[in-house]
């Protein structure tokens, strides 16, 4: 899969640890493996790194387990994946294609997926500009994320297909009962993308009996928690354990030839 220079757009090439392009714009490959060639400071991007250690925490317990073993099962091991914002590699890692990139903002979370996985090249990018040639990708995914939409069509080849998770409407309602006085229903509403034709929508879910200690975790892991009041936020050190319904909706896509 070709990686561009983002100056001049020009393919880079691989030397030891470095990528370097044919006008002599260079990138150093970060000691834990990936490659940052995001143009701006990145240091406060992406998921922040208690976000980032909590999301960890709670997905080595093996909740979304069933969820990334049905999203594996999707995808052709034959084919090129690019994983947009695919935070610490807790999916990413797992997938079965041989020809993998994962791209994130967020340095805290390609530190941890880079260490742990070398099956897979990472690039520290916006996904909304990602680093890679036209048309140079079998399968894209985007898991709990915003959707590029123009760049996934980019970079998708003809006949390749996007795969979209999303959390369907009674996910994590338990959690928000615990929180809110009126407790909502997400939004699942089929979202349409220019240039790609929606072919199916599988929805999986499971319910889980979860202890304080990985409630806490799943909900800093979740945009909740940046909106949510400490008055609220301390009601989940009263709960000791829980059933948390987790729901999720995964969408594919086809990009027309």
């Amino acid at each position: 899969m070709d990686i561009l220079c983002p100056v001049c757009l020009q393919k880079l090439t691989k030397y030891e640890k470095t990528y370097a392009c044919e006008n002599r714009h260079s990138f150093d490959i970060a000691r834990e493996g990936y490659l940052n060639l995001s143009l701006k400071n990145s240091q406060k991007s992406g998921d922040n790194p208690d976000m980032i250690r909590a999301r960890k925490a709670f997905l080595e317990k093996g909740y979304y387990d069933f969820l990334r073993d049905e999203v594996n099962d999707l995808l052709n091991e034959d084919d090129s994946l690019v994983d947009l914002a695919c935070g610490e590699g807790y999916y990413t890692a797992f997938f079965k294609c041989k020809d993998k990139t994962g791209i994130d903002l967020s340095k805290s979370g390609l530190k941890i997926a880079s260490r742990a996985d070398k099956s897979t090249v990472y690039l520290l990018s916006s996904i909304f500009r990602t680093p890679l040639a036209d048309r140079c990708a079998d399968q894209v995914i985007t898991i709990f994320a915003p959707i590029a939409k123009e760049e996934i069509c980019r970079i998708l080849k003809d006949d390749g297909s996007f795969i979209l998770v999303r959390p369907d409407e009674r996910h994590l309602l338990e959690l928000k009962e615990i929180l809110y006085e009126k407790p909502y229903l997400n939004d699942a509403s089929r979202i349409e993308i220019e240039g790609l034709k929606f072919l199916k929508e599988i929805s999986v879910s499971r319910k889980e009996k979860v202890p304080q200690e990985d409630l806490m975790n799943l909900f800093m892991m979740t945009p909740y928690c940046n909106t949510t009041s400490q008055n609220d936020k301390d009601k989940l050190k009263q709960i000791t354990e829980t059933d948390i319904s987790f729901c999720f909706l995964i969408d594919i896509y086809r990009k027309a030839a």
